[in-house]
């Protein structure tokens, strides 16, 4: 605990007050200083206004302390400025010093931190990945223990289909939260798509009795993504006994595509309501399996409905559209999704296909010649980065 102020609070008749934003009035540098040092989460900025500083220079007459406050402001970090400020005086002892010095700091690296987070949050938001990845990174800086933001990056790198370094990142959050059971889902979740399976299956049963439904759903993914989709289909089914669900439905729909059980597969679609845009992605999905072009793009079209901003649904609509020879509404679609994302390697591809499709070669030549420079850039991209973080 810090000492207790040394000069009483009383007022000074001789001294106009300086009023804070709290409403308190105070009378010397000395209140100035134990109340910054009390209050400096709640109005730290008072201390460093031009106002404050000219009360002190005409109400103080000061000269001295004007020049310092007034060197002080210069001052970009917060954490200098207010020991600047702290140590003006004599006010505080070198040992009472210390303790507020710490405090100072992790509460400047808290908030570093948290501003960091929430701008990378907003760039993933935005799927601006590499954008997030740094700002993450940038936090991890003032707080290396940090395994929120390990995942954080994970994901990123996860969403940009780089999965060494996806897991890299998981490994160095699970070590910081061995038992976090959100991270264990993510990095089954990561090696399965990475096709680790025996590996992903040790994490599956590290999981307990208490979620039966976690560890029946992913051995289901496990051995669909193996393509073994009667397996898939048993453990899908038990998921589905713990937790009744859509997802559920709709990877037991697809285990009966695959193995051409379409009546089975059509029954199951007719189970899921159409209430959420994940939801009518994957019954589009399902539906373009069962060739049933028609169906797939009335999802695409509910879908599109309740968000007119996600270039993947406009993406899949231009798809379904060229399959359907409607080219006119795949161009409009097209248009869409590439207006969102002019430098997606997918969009382009797609559209080179509906401009290929109309008949029109020297324009589908032209936008697949970008298709495989942006593809051999990815490549050397990828490569360098690997490279780097080995």
């Amino acid at each position: 605990m810090v000492a207790s102020l040394k000069l009483s609070l009383t007022e000074n008749v001789t001294v106009v007050p300086y009023r804070l934003s709290n409403g308190i009035n105070i009378y010397s540098i000395e209140e100035a200083i134990y109340l910054f040092y009390k209050n400096f989460k709640e109005y730290s900025t008072d201390f460093f206004d031009d106002k404050f500083i000219k009360w002190v220079d005409t109400q103080l007459l000061n000269g001295e302390l004007t020049n310092k406050l007034i060197d002080i402001k210069k001052q970009q970090s917060f954490y200098q400025r207010s020991i600047d400020f702290l140590t003006i005086n004599n006010f505080y002892t070198l040992e009472e010093i210390e303790k507020i010095s710490l405090e100072l700091f992790n509460w400047e690296k808290r908030g570093q931190v948290e501003r960091k987070k929430i701008k990378g949050d907003r760039f993933f938001e935005q799927n601006m990945f590499e954008n997030a990845i740094k700002c993450y990174k940038d936090a991890i800086d003032f707080d290396v223990s940090n395994y929120v933001l390990y995942n954080n990056v994970a994901i990123c790198y996860i969403r940009l289909k780089k999965y060494d370094l996806a897991l890299t990142y998981l490994k160095k959050a699970i070590n910081i939260e061995p038992n976090n059971i959100d991270l264990i889902f993510n990095i089954i979740e990561l090696l399965i798509e990475k096709e680790d399976f025996s590996y992903a299956k040790e994490y599956i049963e590290k999981l307990d009795d208490s979620m039966q439904y976690n560890k029946n759903y992913y051995l289901g993914e496990l051995y669909f993504k193996q393509k073994e989709y009667d397996n898939a289909k048993k453990y899908y089914s038990k998921a589905y006994l713990f937790e009744k669900n859509s997802n559920i439905i709709l990877k037991l729909t697809d285990c009966y595509v695959n193995l051409k059980l379409y009546d089975k597969a059509n029954q199951s679609l007719n189970l899921i309501e159409d209430v959420e845009i994940d939801t009518l992605i994957a019954k589009s999905q399902i539906y373009e399996k069962l060739n049933n072009i028609p169906m797939a793009i009335k999802c695409i079209e509910k879908a599109n409905f309740y968000n007119r901003n996600n270039y993947k649904l406009w993406l899949k609509l231009a798809k379904y559209y060229r399959q359907e020879y409607n080219l006119l509404k795949a161009e409009g679609a097209i248009y869409k999704a590439y207006t969102l994302e002019p430098n997606n390697k997918e969009v382009l591809f797609e559209q080179s296909l509906i401009k290929k499709a109309q008949g029109k070669f020297k324009e589908y030549q032209s936008i697949l010649s970008k298709v495989v420079q942006k593809t051999s850039e990815e490549y050397r991209e990828n490569l360098y980065t690997n490279n780097s973080n080995k």
